[in-house]
């Protein structure tokens, strides 16, 4: 694992995983070998912030979604269970359940989403 992950490197692995040259647990594997423990997306926005242990990379937001008032369990876990689709339409599907915001842990292994009323929904990550 690297000290301080840079943008360049960063953007290098997100492009990887983005085109579909990586599977997602690849992407978690390349992140967490340039230094990144945890990542937060906003799904509205799809801005997300990588964070390091002595940095935090943000992205620029890519979308403009709205967030479903109504949490959907069974329809957010359905679409959580889909992380194979491209990256963008995930957060819609994920958004049209009710989830506002979602945390990546790799060190923990576990993805935690939160609903737009304070649900959550604890994911452990197959790495």
């Amino acid at each position: 694992m690297s000290e301080k992950p840079t943008e360049k490197e960063l953007h290098e692995v997100i492009e990887r995983r983005s085109t579909g040259k990586t599977s997602f647990a690849e992407f978690l594997k390349e992140l967490y070998k340039i230094g990144i423990i945890q990542y937060d997306i906003d799904v509205a926005t799809g801005q997300a912030t990588y964070k390091g242990e002595l940095s935090d990379i943000k992205t620029e937001p890519q979308v403009n979604f709205v967030i479903s008032s109504q949490f959907n369990r069974n329809q957010a876990i359905q679409a959580i269970t889909n992380i194979t689709l491209p990256f963008l339409d995930f957060l819609r599907e994920i958004g049209n359940a009710g989830i506002a915001a979602y945390n990546v842990n790799i060190t923990e292994k576990k993805a935690t989403y939160a609903g737009i009323n304070g649900e959550q929904i604890v994911e452990p990550l197959q790495l």
